[in-house]
């Protein structure tokens, strides 16, 4: 469920990109619920808020009693954490019926977290804070579905990644998400923010490995073909190994239902995300069809082939 593109930080690579305070209003209360109702009858028992920052949305300790009402027996939010901060609002919002909090945090460092990426200072100290009183919560019995972190890899954080982990598992996190960035927005055609495979993949395969030997917590991956990780000279046996393990995209995530809730009037906006995801905002290079694994495959972002081209691809 969107509920708006508002939000209170001002993320480099945001989807809404700057100007999106300014496109729409917050999706009403009563629209919200409506939506639950439809989604609810068509069998769905498992709902997410996203925004913008659903957390800074008037209603949002609402639409989740009213979700768990309704009978969802899952309830989740994607937020990027900074209001959680304060631990009278984070209890009440999970005390409403939240059974799983996914937090949008990019570094373990501030330097960039605060100043690159988010560019908003205290941004991290403020998420630390959010993680901590989160994990309280946890640990009290709420939250069954538990808490994850969702960081976009890109450049900037690339090298970190390994610190990332040992920092948040540290707090008692046990479960990260690593998507590739979808070169948007501003940093849409800027290599400075967008590494290529070839530059990356060798660092996952890294942290995969090392995770293998000293396991911290649950350690996934988005955006990555399967081919990719041959660039870290994966042998055929461990790359079989390793994508199912680490980074199955389709194989993690259940098809999404999506409902812009901010769309009014007959004109509703509602989709299967990983449909659109597929068929509109990734490809598949000329080589692609001779792959093997093609029926399984999203292919790539198609701004990262603008920026860096197909090569990197080779048919499995």
């Amino acid at each position: 469920m969107h509920l708006g593109t508002r939000c209170n930080s001002r993320c480099i690579f945001c989807m809404s990109s700057v100007n999106r305070d300014a496109k729409e209003p917050w999706a009403g209360l009563s629209r919200v619920q409506e939506e639950l109702r439809h989604f609810y009858a068509k069998g769905c028992r498992a709902a997410g808020f996203l925004g913008g920052e659903p957390t800074v949305y008037p209603h949002i300790v609402d639409c989740v009693a009213y979700a768990r009402s309704l009978g969802y027996s899952k309830v989740v939010i994607c937020t990027n954490g900074m209001r959680l901060a304060d631990p009278a609002f984070c209890r009440r919002l999970v005390e409403a019926g939240l059974t799983r909090v996914t937090v949008s945090v990019h570094s373990h460092e501030a330097r960039v977290e605060d100043r690159l990426i988010m560019r908003v200072p205290g941004a991290l100290a403020r998420k630390v804070r959010a993680v901590r009183n989160l994990v309280a919560l946890r640990d009290r019995g709420l939250l069954p579905g538990d808490i994850s972190l969702n960081p976009v890899l890109c450049r900037p954080n690339l090298r970190g990644m390994e610190g990332f982990v040992r920092f948040f598992s540290g707090l008692g996190v046990g479960d990260v998400r690593f998507n590739y960035i979808w070169p948007h927005g501003e940093v849409r055609a800027d290599p400075a923010w967008t590494p290529s495979y070839r530059e990356a993949i060798p660092a996952v395969v890294r942290l995969l490995l090392g995770s293998e030997k000293k396991p911290r917590l649950r350690l996934s991956f988005g955006g990555i073909p399967k081919c990719a990780l041959k660039l870290a000279g994966a042998s055929p046996r461990l790359l079989e190994y390793l994508w199912p393990k680490y980074l199955d995209e389709g194989g993690f995530d259940p098809g999404n239902d999506v409902s812009m809730a901010t769309k009014q009037g007959p004109m509703r906006d509602r989709f299967v995300w990983q449909q659109v995801k597929r068929d509109v905002l990734k490809t598949m290079g000329p080589d692609c069809a001779r792959c093997g694994h093609r029926p399984r495959c999203e292919g790539v972002w198609a701004s990262y082939a603008a920026l860096y081209g197909f090569t990197e691809l080779v048919p499995l």
